[in-house]
């Protein structure tokens, strides 16, 4: 029988890329505002941080002799590194060989950033909430109410798509300028101050600058480390997740989801006031299982963060006002 060539090109023929789209990602701009202890990692699961005992007294045209002798007391703040893992998942053998990307590349590299966004989300979570070793076991230490500031703009409405309702006190520039003269108040240092705003957060402060405010803000942005401009001595970042507070006050762990009257809160501190500690990500594949038909891959991370004074200075959340 004769074929018909007109017949032939008629069936559709189906083009696959040969790359595949991954997820998008938050930024982790603050992974490098921190003192880095991960040098601490490899061998152990505590890194513990060393704190000064008090000053000694000054006395002006001392009369008495010998002077007093007194030890300093020195302490201790320590904080624990968790372990975080991804879920082990399976390339079938046919999705290995049959499909048009590099599916077991794209498969670890996922395990990877997600691994990197997890840590990214918690580890803010950490410098305001952490553990500390009482001698005997870690017990809770969390940020004080006098490290919080509350926001004090107009009543704006609250994303919907966090889970929140009704409205909140929106973020203006004032609040940075009291984050700003509380640090100065308790000595930290000028130097290396940072804050990573939520990003609607991050909208209302920029909408309550005034013109000059703005082009002065722009002016000092380095968007290649992350910085959209400084501001009140605060170099500024910013991230679609930072941290959230319940209506009374209590720390939300990261990934839970919002109530609806939870407040969604930013973060200012100072570089030498916070620790983070990271291991390496070791990532992990059983080639070839017989029992699956494919290869299993997963991974793994070692990393801890904590608030590196026992007096909490140098770190302050501003929380959504009512």
């Amino acid at each position: 029988m004769a074929i018909n060539p007109g017949a032939i090109s008629t069936i559709p023929v189906e083009v696959f890329a040969s790359y595949i789209v991954e997820k998008l990602r938050k930024e982790n701009p603050h992974f490098e505002a921190a003192v880095d202890e991960s040098d601490f990692v490899l061998g152990g699961s505590v890194v513990h941080i060393p704190q000064a005992g008090n000053s000694p007294a000054v006395v002006k045209n001392r009369k008495t002799f010998p002077a007093v002798v007194v030890q300093r007391g020195d302490t201790s703040v320590t904080y624990p590194l968790d372990v975080y893992t991804t879920d082990p998942v399976l390339v079938s053998w046919q999705e290995a060989h049959e499909v048009s990307y590099d599916k077991t590349d794209s498969v670890l590299s996922d395990h990877v950033a997600t691994l990197i966004e997890a840590v990214g989300d918690n580890l803010p979570y950490t410098w305001v909430k952490g553990l500390k070793y009482n001698g005997t076991t870690f017990v809770a230490d969390e940020i004080p109410a006098s490290a919080k500031i509350t926001t004090t703009g107009a009543a704006a409405p609250v994303n919907p798509s966090d889970g929140q309702t009704g409205n909140r006190k929106a973020f203006t520039y004032k609040e940075l300028q009291t984050a700003q003269a509380k640090m100065n108040k308790d000595g930290v240092p000028k130097k290396d101050r940072y804050a990573m705003l939520e990003s609607y957060m991050h909208q209302q402060f920029l909408d309550s600058l005034s013109a000059n405010q703005m082009a002065a803000f722009q002016a000092t942005a380095d968007l290649s480390q992350g910085i959209c401009g400084e501001f009140a001595g605060f170099k500024i970042m910013e991230r679609s997740t930072v941290l959230s507070f319940s209506q009374a006050g209590v720390l939300n762990v990261p990934g839970a989801a919002l109530q609806a009257t939870d407040n969604l809160a930013s973060l200012c501190w100072q570089k030498r006031s916070v620790a983070k500690a990271k291991g390496d990500i070791v990532p992990f594949q059983n080639e070839s299982d017989a029992m699956y038909y494919g290869d299993i891959l997963s991974a793994l991370v070692k990393v801890g963060g904590r608030c590196r004074r026992a007096s909490w200075k140098g770190i302050i959340a501003i929380v959504q006002g009512a």
